[in-house]
């Protein structure tokens, strides 16, 4: 825990996790690691892909890649991370514009990525 309106809801090797931090509005859900947050949801599921996503690529960052812009690692990445990606980051639908494909293709996509995260976590015995 890192105060009294911040509860650690999961838990991931490598001292990240996700932080579900308790405010007025609604709540919000940070992904962080040992050197602070590294991004911010304001649904767990999202914040859980994004985890998803990191635990895929060995990680990225997002400094200076701009609002609409892609980590070097993720646009080298696989077509379904690129998508899912785009989706956790905008929306499904702004991800299956973007590759030109139906949204259930992309929700196909963003799952795929999300059980090959729970394999790899299980394959190495933890949190991942």
């Amino acid at each position: 825990m890192t105060d009294e309106n911040e509860t650690v809801i999961e838990t991931y090797d490598g001292g990240r996790r996700i932080v579900r931090e308790a405010r007025n509005r609604p709540d919000a859900y940070h992904f962080e690691g040992p050197d602070g947050r590294i991004a911010s949801f304001e649904i767990p599921a999202a914040a859980r892909l994004y985890a998803d996503l990191y635990a895929i690529t060995g990680g990225f960052d997002e400094k200076e890649t701009g609002r609409r812009g892609v980590p070097p690692t993720i646009a080298r990445a696989d077509e379904e991370v690129r998508i899912t990606y785009l989706a956790v980051r905008f929306s499904v639908t702004y991800a299956a514009h973007a590759f030109g494909i139906d949204e259930s293709a992309a929700r196909d996509a963003v799952d795929s990525v999300h059980a090959r995260a729970t394999e790899l976590r299980s394959r190495d015995g933890g949190n991942g």
